[in-house]
């Protein structure tokens, strides 16, 4: 069986790629948060934020990112618009051709 070498260059390389999964995938986690909260700008900064920290310093970068970005998620959930009002106003529109 032969020995595998891997040089400094191609290890930096594979490192840098497992971070940068690990980043995407801390970070789907304020991108969802913030899409099912109505929070999508916190979710993307999140998201992006962990997959840089995770091409950065992996784990140690990505994870916390993650985590502060979720809980600002729940934090601060934006509140949903009602469309329809409880009371409604009446109106009538008067036609001069229906007299």
């Amino acid at each position: 069986m032969e020995e595998v070498k891997i040089s400094l260059n191609q290890l930096v390389v594979y490192f840098g790629i497992v971070n940068v999964v690990l980043g995407v995938l801390f970070g789907s986690f304020p991108l969802i948060s913030g899409i099912k909260m109505k929070n999508r700008n916190y979710g993307v900064y999140g998201f992006i934020g962990s997959i840089i920290g995770g091409a950065i310093l992996g784990i140690l970068l990505s994870y916390p990112i993650a985590i502060i970005f979720t809980w600002l998620i729940f934090r601060n959930p934006k509140e949903t618009v009602e469309a329809m009002n409880e009371n409604p106003i009446d109106v009538e529109i008067e036609n001069p051709e229906n007299r």
